[in-house]
């Protein structure tokens, strides 16, 4: 693989990397940031998993408050999604359903699932209906394969669930990957995700399409496609909802900064469907001591703020920083990111696909802790933890 394709070659399954032992423990945090007690991890389930998810209940009368975490798996040769439920904050979990696609039986391969909750009815779907949005079928044959975000949906708060529709299916043997969901200001069901069917001109770009009725979607469109060069790669995108009814994204841009690779960017909409020009990469996510995160962002809302985790977090000049691996990052509101200590430090990390890759972060409703739940090597096998920790108030140097 060549330095300036990067991760532009990278397949992503669940399939467990078995890489070597884990490196010596990072610095929590850099010089300015105040000491704090690290929090106790807890392992989510003793299985091998990846793209761990976390959600709270909002728009399900009694059950509001209930957290819900998923993540992938295999079992036999089928790849399936585990839902968790939590009813004390996030504290501990207990294995809540199975989401066994057929789509990713028999080697197929399924991964990459957002969990979302409808905050309004859509079509025949009530608010609180619960979403499972995946990728499925990367790993099937290419004379045959043809990848699909699928959609299933819960009437139960994840006990059950039922096949819904597909939101895309690729026109040719390319993958798409990672589909994240929102409901716009004017009630419309969008799905985000990462598409490669477009190599010749976009090695991968972000699109977006939209329904109604959780059925029918429209034609996708551009949502962020580099021009120029083909090889800038723009995914992994995370849509969350603020107070004021604007929305904020998130995403990684890969090979346009070969120093500080896959890069962490940002932008906002008024209505969720309109983002700006395609061609417009956004803003870079730079702290204030200079340092860049990088790779498979996730937010989370805190009291106003925006919480972002990241896989890494290097230096202006490219090397991993003190905190590489085990820190967040919040924005008030002006512009600024400030670093804290993240509840589940991974050491290590240096993007390989296991360790801290697409964590999932969900801040407490007073906005004063957050929980994480991300993804490190035990003997070799790729598991899901879970801790919380707290977001810190007024002024972080």
């Amino acid at each position: 693989m060549s330095p300036v394709a990067g991760r532009a070659r990278r397949t992503y399954s669940l399939t467990m990397r078995r890489i070597s032992s884990l490196a010596a423990a990072l610095l929590l945090v850099g010089a300015a940031l105040p000491a704090a007690a690290t929090p106790t991890r807890t392992l989510l389930d003793d299985v091998g998993s990846s793209y761990p998810r976390v959600i709270r209940l909002e728009h399900s009368g009694a059950a509001n408050g209930t957290v819900l975490a998923s993540i992938g798996t295999r079992i036999d040769d089928h790849a399936v999604g585990l839902v968790y439920r939590s009813t004390d904050g996030g504290k501990s979990f207990r294995k809540l359903s199975t989401v066994a696609d057929p789509a990713g039986v028999s080697g197929q391969g399924a991964c990459c699932a957002a969990l979302y909750e409808l905050p309004r009815r859509v079509g025949a779907l009530a608010k609180g209906t619960l979403l499972w949005a995946s990728t499925a079928g990367m790993d099937a044959p290419k004379g045959v394969r043809r990848v699909s975000q699928r959609l299933w949906r819960s009437d139960d708060h994840g006990a059950t669930w039922t096949y819904l529709s597909d939101i895309a299916v690729s026109p040719n043997h390319e993958p798409g990957w990672e589909p994240e969901l929102a409901v716009t200001e004017d009630g419309w069901l969008a799905a985000y995700y990462s598409d490669e069917s477009e190599r010749s001109q976009h090695d991968q770009k972000l699109v977006k399409t939209r329904t109604r009725d959780g059925i029918t979607w429209t034609q996708p469109q551009d949502l962020i496609a580099h021009e120029g060069d083909r090889l800038v790669r723009p995914g992994m995108v995370g849509v969350r909802r603020m107070p004021d009814g604007s929305y904020f994204m998130v995403y990684e841009v890969c090979n346009n900064d070969l120093l500080r690779l896959c890069g962490i960017y940002w932008r906002t909409s008024a209505d969720g469907w309109d983002w700006g020009a395609a061609d417009d990469l956004g803003t870079q996510v730079i702290t204030v001591h200079d340092r860049y995160p990088r790779h498979t962002p996730t937010i989370t809302i805190a009291d106003g703020a925006v919480v972002l985790a990241s896989e890494m977090l290097v230096e202006a000049d490219g090397r991993h920083a003190p905190g590489n691996g085990a820190t967040l990052m919040i924005n008030r509101g002006d512009g600024e990111w400030h670093e804290f200590p993240a509840p589940v430090p991974v050491a290590g990390v240096n993007n390989e696909g296991c360790r801290n890759f697409s964590p999932s972060i969900l801040a407490s409703p007073d906005g004063g802790e957050v929980l994480q739940v991300t993804s490190d090597l035990d003997g070799g096998v790729c598991k899901t933890y879970h801790a919380t920790g707290p977001i810190p108030r007024g002024t972080i140097g």
